[in-house]
């Protein structure tokens, strides 16, 4: 069950509490009674209905989820008091005193409960189970005690009792109609509150704006853009699944007689040297070497050497050897070929 749920099942029992209807309270703490407050309320319920046996296993089931509730102990003890279990209720008092850790006085008020739950009421109850379980020393003692731990004008019964020797008194217990009940704040904060509220319509200019939804949605659903242009597409969009907006560009519709053009060529390298044969120097004879060559036909690059009056033997473009008179010297077929290599 939800922290909710379970609250607003505790406020409607202990309404009916409060209402007298013990059966009804009952009934709606069985459901939540897995905590040893809602176990210790059911114990004081039942046993305000005289029902001590129940709350006796009410109480002890509170003190089982919880060993150091000392005022579950302390109203066991009530009960089997009222039960003539002397001894079972003398041993209750026992651990109540334990559990209060020696302080003077336990404020269960913080927790929920109005109740304060004082040391010398616990030890007049137990002096007082002694004393009918004939150990009337050892009860006197217990009183003796408690008389010196008094605080409130209402435990000035006990100098009575001490003097009567306890004959015709009873036990302390928690006032009906005591029980643990949640704070204010937490019942409060349970019930659903509606911060936003609700849209009202209060005046519109446009008969179009008369809507107290989303404007963006409702503008949207209407066939408006988010620019205010009215399109018909929108409302397409909005059924439809959306999907990924074409980037590409439509193809063109040529007709058959248009021609396409060709791709264009790859692009290579510049080719700077001549197309000579690898094996053409083997095969060329001397004679052949020294007639005359037929100048290339393709463009010839520009000389960058100084126009020399006599043109070289060799044509084409300037080599830069050196010149000597007139006219080249004559040079035999092999130095020939080594000025064909450089």
């Amino acid at each position: 069950m939800s922290l909710k749920a379970e609250l607003e099942t505790w406020a409607a029992a202990l309404k009916a509490y409060d209402e007298e209807d013990f059966e009804k309270s009952l009934n709606l703490f069985t459901r939540i009674a897995d905590s040893s407050k809602i176990l210790f309320n059911m114990g004081l319920i039942y046993a305000t209905l005289g029902e001590h046996e129940a709350a006796v296993e009410r109480f002890l089931g509170a003190t089982n989820l919880d060993q150091y509730l000392a005022v579950a102990y302390f109203q066991c003890g009530v009960s089997n008091f009222l039960l003539t279990r002397y001894d079972m209720a003398s041993k209750d008092f026992e651990d109540a005193s334990q559990y209060l850790r020696g302080n003077q006085d336990i404020n269960y008020e913080q927790l929920g409960l109005k109740f304060r739950l004082y040391s010398a009421e616990v030890l007049f109850n137990k002096g007082l189970s002694q004393v009918y379980l004939g150990r009337m020393q050892e009860g006197l003692a217990d009183m003796e005690r408690a008389k010196r731990e008094k605080v409130t004008e209402e435990h000035n019964v006990i100098d009575e009792a001490i003097q009567e020797r306890g004959d015709g008194y009873t036990v302390f217990s928690i006032p009906v109609g005591v029980l643990y009940r949640p704070s204010e704040k937490k019942l409060k904060n349970a019930v659903t509150k509606d911060y936003m509220g609700k849209a009202k319509l209060v005046a519109a200019s446009d008969p179009g704006d008369t809507f107290t939804t989303f404007t963006g949605s409702t503008r949207l659903k209407q066939g408006i853009s988010p620019s205010g242009v009215f399109v018909d597409r929108y409302s397409a969009v909005t059924q439809s699944n959306l999907n990924r907006s074409a980037t590409a560009p439509a193809a063109s519709s040529r007709s058959a007689s248009e021609e396409i053009p060709s791709a264009a060529p790859a692009l290579e390298r510049s080719k700077t040297t001549l197309n000579v044969s690898v094996n053409t120097r083997g095969l060329m004879s001397e004679k052949e070497f020294l007639s005359p060559r037929t100048p290339p036909t393709a463009p010839v690059r520009s000389n960058t050497m100084i126009n020399l009056k006599q043109t070289p033997p060799f044509g084409g473009r300037g080599m830069s050897i050196k010149r000597y008179g007139t006219g080249p010297p004559a040079l035999s077929a092999k130095g020939l070929m080594s000025l064909v290599v450089e």
